[in-house]
């Protein structure tokens, strides 16, 4: 009864062993196998008769021998080994991820006489982690560039100059493909070739030979802009087209290695120009590479233009501007030289008649005086009029002198106290320069005068390495300037007269607090941009 009870407990144990869904494998000291489940052939491939007595080393990839002869090591010492995970081979030769677990198996005595192994297929666990830590890698990829491209569309925003515009964006363009080198380039009116106007770490050589790029050069940017699609060469030294050109020995010189050139096209598909970068060795950009790469040149393309149709305005208004002051040059010179000249004829043809007494009466006498003051008074008014239109002293003296003249000019002329200091202020400043400061000038004081209700007013001209600045300051009236500013045609005019010079206006005010007039003008007086600009 004993004997059947026990024979019933192995068979109910081999039934649940068989019908396991994991893979139950037992072997001796030696690494043969002595059981073998039906999850272990449907697993591994091998039936029970292939199995049973084969080496364990079947199943376990060449490379992974000496740690199964560890892990029978560790079973001799009496150790159980948990959730082990390892590779095993089937019998078909496709490589599984496994977890295995492996007890000690004793005799009735106690002594270690094999193992028990537990394996189960973890490939698709193991896949489905794998994926979930690249998910996690490219989303933490994606928040971090996320993060450089806001921080990078702060920079181009914040630019207020061309040149500034285009050296953020090679950097920009540097940083985010990991590049060595890269440059911008804007297309010609024509749309047949690109001017370089910014680049980073060429070879000066280089980036004279690449100043113009015809859609005929053995470029990438060339061949992109004859194309007008990105152009990628992995290896310079093995791109075909490339070789023995002129632009090879112009890439070897500057160390690149590698290349791709990416049109910048407006809103409506309009080309504008080439933004490219450099690599110093053979290089191959990903995807992701490239998709936030296309993010920064739709943004650059966005300032190009905006900063193109600025600068087209800014010659719109410079073009009005000057046309205005020729206009008042024409008119000042007929007063003086037409209107004033006959005024003075009249005044001297009255002094000749007075002194010619020939007036019957005392009271014809007074009339004859009476008109000659009259007319000296409107010759004068005619000369100051013509002075204010075209001041001599800012075309002969300069900016400092004029500016110096017309506070003494107003200050005797409104019986006010006008303080002005000029400092630093270089010779040579150009007549544009000039014109737009004296202008700024008058319209301020005449503000100043009018509304401020003060009799003292501060001028400062100051000149510095590449600007100079006006301020003119009062501590009268004031104005709420966020409701007063776009309204008023002083104001405009002196921030039209600004902008035309690539100037900066600031205007600080608040009722009874007075009122600050800021002008910052660069020295340097660029061309818009175009195609022909180095």
């Amino acid at each position: 009864m004993h004997g059947f009870a026990v024979e019933d407990i192995r068979l109910r144990l081999a039934a649940i062993v068989d019908s396991s869904n994991d893979a139950i494998i037992s072997k001796n000291l030696d690494g043969v196998i002595s059981t073998w489940n039906l999850a272990a052939q449907q697993l591994l491939g091998y039936s029970e008769s292939e199995a049973i007595g084969k080496p364990i080393t079947i199943i376990i990839p060449t490379d992974l021998h000496d740690e199964e002869r560890d892990l029978l090591r560790r079973v001799r010492a009496g150790d159980r080994i948990e959730h082990f995970e390892t590779r095993r081979v089937t019998r078909d030769g496709r490589t599984l991820d496994v977890s295995i677990t492996i007890s000690p198996v004793r005799d009735a005595t106690g002594a270690i006489v094999g193992a028990s192994k537990i394996l189960r297929d973890v490939t698709e666990s193991r896949r489905a982690r794998a994926a979930l830590r690249e998910s996690e890698r490219r989303l933490a990829a994606e928040a971090a560039a996320a993060r450089t491209l806001q921080s990078i569309s702060t920079r181009l925003i914040s630019e207020s100059t061309p040149e500034s515009l285009f050296a953020q964006i090679v950097d920009a363009a540097i940083e985010l493909m990991g590049a060595d080198a890269a440059s911008v380039q804007l297309l010609d009116p024509g749309e047949e070739s690109l001017t370089l106007l910014g680049w980073r770490n060429f070879h000066p050589d280089s980036a004279a030979f690449w100043q113009r790029v015809t859609a005929d050069a053995g470029s990438t940017c060339g061949t992109a802009l004859r194309n007008n699609v990105r152009v990628l060469v992995t290896d310079v030294e093995l791109c075909e087209w490339m070789a023995g050109t002129p632009d090879l020995v112009a890439y070897r010189r500057s160390g690149i290695g590698a290349v791709q050139s990416t049109p910048l096209r407006s809103r409506v598909g309009r080309p504008l120009g080439m933004i490219s970068t450099h690599w110093h060795a053979p290089h191959t950009p990903t995807e992701d590479d490239f998709r936030l790469f296309d993010v920064l040149a739709r943004q650059a393309a966005d300032l190009i233009e905006r900063t193109r149709t600025e600068e087209a305005l800014r010659a719109s208004e410079r073009r009005l501007i000057e046309a205005q002051d020729e206009e008042r040059r024409r008119i000042a010179r007929e007063l003086h030289d037409d209107v004033g000249q006959r005024l003075a004829l009249v005044i001297n043809g009255l002094d000749a008649l007075a002194r010619a007494n020939r007036m019957p009466t005392a009271a014809g006498h007074e009339t004859v005086d009476d008109i000659r003051d009259e007319m000296m008074t409107l010759a004068k008014d005619v000369q100051a009029l013509s002075h204010r239109l075209h001041p001599a002293p800012l075309e002969h003296l300069g900016i400092a002198t004029a500016a110096a003249a017309l506070c003494r000019e107003a200050s005797r002329e409104r019986r006010l106290e006008i303080a002005f200091r000029a400092e630093r202020v270089p010779d040579g400043v150009s007549r544009r320069v000039s014109a737009c400061l004296y202008r700024v000038l008058q319209e301020a004081l005449q503000n100043a005068i009018k509304h401020s209700g003060m009799q003292a007013i501060d001028v400062t001209l100051r000149g510095d390495v590449d600007q100079i600045e006006l301020t003119v300051r009062d501590c009268g009236a004031g104005f709420d300037v966020a409701t007063t500013q776009g309204r008023g045609l002083g104001l405009l005019s002196m921030k039209e007269r600004v902008r035309a010079v690539r100037g900066r206006l600031a205007i600080r005010s608040e009722p009874h607090h007075g009122t600050t007039i800021h002008a910052t003008v660069p020295l340097v007086q660029d061309e818009p941009m175009t195609g022909d600009r180095a």
